[in-house]
């Protein structure tokens, strides 16, 4: 059974019709997952660690045959527990929200080149997004050595950015492609996921 929905599967995107690249009007949305950076963050030797990575939902509308616009929310969060002090707890969580701009760019590549590069199946594309992130953090039963005790900490603050996202799209069918995506507009730096053809 399972066989024959893969074969199935194989044999619709096979012979589905193809729309090249990115469509104008179009509503599309996209899913994602992030790869996060943690190049800056403390040593957390004996801790037990759990993560929700970086994912994210984008929603975008054609708005001319070179450009999409519109908006995304997001959510990343750790947790950290001592091993030996189990109630040494630090929990640190990231939703983010904000509008988005896409310069979809594969059809100008075509052009330039007189048609000799095709991208038919390929959309290239450059986004600025502008971000607003709030941050918590809430640190439980942690040792203050100047005092020489254990306190807990709860802190927030709200970030305002704007950030890039290069990215590439492959398109299975005229309604849905994958995507590979690099820059910090996304909650993590390196992200994939997929986007659907709305209408």
């Amino acid at each position: 059974m399972t066989r024959h929905i893969i074969l199935t599967l194989l044999l619709w995107g096979t012979f589905s019709t193809v729309y090249a690249q990115y469509r104008q009007d179009a509503w599309t949305l996209s899913p994602k997952i992030s790869f996060a950076d943690y190049s800056d963050q403390k040593s957390w030797e004996n801790y037990s660690i759990s993560k929700v990575p970086p994912i994210s939902v984008f929603l975008e509308k054609g708005i001319k045959d070179f450009l999409s616009a519109g908006g995304f929310v997001g959510y990343s969060g750790d947790k950290y527990i001592n091993d030996t002090i189990p109630d040494n707890i630090m929990r640190y969580r990231t939703f983010m929200t904000g509008a988005v701009a896409t310069i979809h760019y594969a059809h100008w590549i075509e052009q330039l080149s007189g048609h000799s590069i095709f991208l038919g199946d390929f959309d290239l594309y450059i986004s600025g997004v502008m971000q607003m992130a709030f941050n918590t953090a809430n640190e439980k039963h942690v040792w203050q050595a100047d005092e020489e005790e254990f306190s807990d900490r709860k802190s927030s603050e709200v970030k305002f950015r704007i950030r890039p996202i290069f990215g590439i799209r492959y398109f299975i069918t005229d309604r849905f492609c994958m995507l590979f995506e690099a820059g910090r507009g996304n909650p993590g730096s390196v992200t994939t996921g997929v986007t659907w053809v709305l209408w």
